[in-house]
Order: structure tokens, then C-alpha cells, then sequence
């Protein structure tokens, strides 16, 4: 049974791995999300900017338009009044260019102060593109970084599977049907006896029970946590810190 037990230790440390692994793959894309966020946030102000700014160019296109045949109203006005034959028409006629040159010279100052902010807003929208293009670059290297850790992750994890299958492959079929049931319900299913304790759930184990565990003639079970359970001293060497020290 020592070796049914090493090969369940070997199995558990390589689940471990695996699971390791597969949380750092599946985690190390998220790593970027607050870059792809800010991303995001920057180009939707820039569309809306891209917008509006297109809006003011339809609406500066309109008033242009407009500007002209205001224009060609004034020449005719002005035609209208040099063709005057009585005071009657030659006042109407210098009212209606008196009206004409008053709209066009307020709709010329309105266009002046939209020119002015569209030229304006124009060089804030290349400002803002430039900061999106920054951003946009470095997510990209950052992506490509990443795709290089995500490849060497995924190259880890295949290894560690192939490593984890040999080890279930080693593990007699009845004590892999408990393992597989203990690692879904208790994350883990071996655990390591330590001064008549079980690691799993702290409990003090009966000393009969401890007694059997130091034999090694068969697998058992902790009566609190169900986990199957070792001495430890037996099957993992100590570390020189759990090393005895020599008495004086």
C-alpha cells in the first residue's frame, strides 16, 4: 500500500499543478481588460467628437449656402434699387438692401465664431486621436507580450497534464474512484498525519488508527474529514527545519 499511497501523493501534486495552471491561463488575458476598457472609453469620445464636429461642418456647409444666395439677393436689391423711378421704390428698394447686408453680416459673424471653434475642436480631435493611437499601440504590444507568456502557460500546462494522466494511470481504479470523489468535495483528498494530528481537519487521530498508519499495510480514511491520510514522517523526508535536533 506505501506505494499505492506515493503514487496518490504524486497524483495530488500533479492536480495541483494542473489547476494552477489552468487558473493562470484562463486569468491572464483579464490582466488586459482595464487597458481594452480605457481603449474603448477613449475611441467612443472620439466618435462621438468625430460626430459632432461633423455635424457643425454640415450645418457651417448650410449656412455657407445660404450665405451666397443671400448674396446674390443683395446684388439683385441693389440692381433693384439703382432701377428705381420714384421714392417709393427707390425707399422699399434701400430697405430690402439695408435688410440684406444686416443678414449677411450677422451670418458671416456666425460663421466666423463656428470656423473658429470647429478649427479648434478640429485640433483637439487630432490630439485625441493620437492618444487613442497610443493606447491602441500599446495594448497591441501588450497583447503580443502576453500571447508569448499565454504560449509558454499553455505549453506548462500540456506538460503538467501529460504528467498528471501518467500519475492517475499508476493509481489502482478503487482508490482512484475515492480520490476523484474527495478532490471534488474537499479540494484535496490526501492529507498528511502529523504528531497524531490530520492535516485536512486538525483533528487528533485515535492512536489505534495512528498506530495502523505506521504499519503502512493499508490505506485509510480520517473518521472527521473522510480524506485518506499518511504519516508523513514515513513517506515525505523532513525538511532540516522539522529535523530533530540533537540533544545536549
Amino acid at each position: 500500500m506505501r506505494e499505492q499511497l506515493v503514487f496518490l501523493l504524486q497524483l495530488q501534486t500533479s492536480d495541483v499543478k494542473v489547476r494552477e495552471l489552468e487558473t493562470a491561463v484562463n486569468q491572464l488575458p483579464a490582466k488586459l481588460d482595464p487597458l481594452r476598457r480605457d481603449l474603448a472609453k477613449l475611441q467612443t469620445m472620439l466618435d462621438a467628437e468625430r460626430a459632432k464636429l461633423a455635424e457643425t461642418d454640415a450645418w457651417r456647409k448650410g449656412q455657407q449656402d445660404q450665405l451666397d444666395r443671400e448674396r446674390e439677393a443683395l446684388k439683385a436689391a441693389q440692381n433693384k434699387l439703382q432701377a428705381s423711378k420714384n421714392s417709393k421704390e427707390f425707399g422699399a428698394a434701400s430697405r430690402e438692401v439695408e435688410n440684406k447686408r444686416k443678414s449677411i453680416s450677422d451670418r458671416e459673424a456666425e460663421l466666423k465664431k463656428v470656423s473658429a471653434a470647429s478649427a479648434e475642436s478640429t485640433g483637439q480631435l487630432e490630439t485625441r486621436d493620437k492618444d487613442v493611437g497610443g493606447v491602441r499601440t500599446e495594448l497591441e504590444n501588450a497583447e503580443a507580450g502576453q500571447k508569448d507568456q499565454l504560449d509558454g502557460l499553455k505549453a506548462q500546462l500540456a506538460e503538467a497534464t501529460a504528467t498528471r494522466d501518467a500519475a492517475r494511470a499508476q493509481v489502482d481504479k478503487q482508490w482512484l474512484k475515492i480520490y476523484d470523489t474527495l478532490l471534488s468535495k474537499k479540494g484535496y483528498a490526501v492529507a498528511p498525519v502529523i504528531k497524531g494530528v490530520c492535516q485536512g481537519c486538525h483533528m487528533a487521530l485515535p492512536p489505534q488508527l495512528n498506530n495502523i498508519l505506521a504499519r503502512m499495510e493499508s490505506i485509510e480514511t480520517c473518521p472527521r474529514c473522510a480524506r485518506l491520510v499518511y504519516r508523513k514522517e514515513l513517506l515525505e523526508p523532513a525538511t532540516p527545519a522539522e529535523e530533530p535536533k540533537p540533544s545536549a
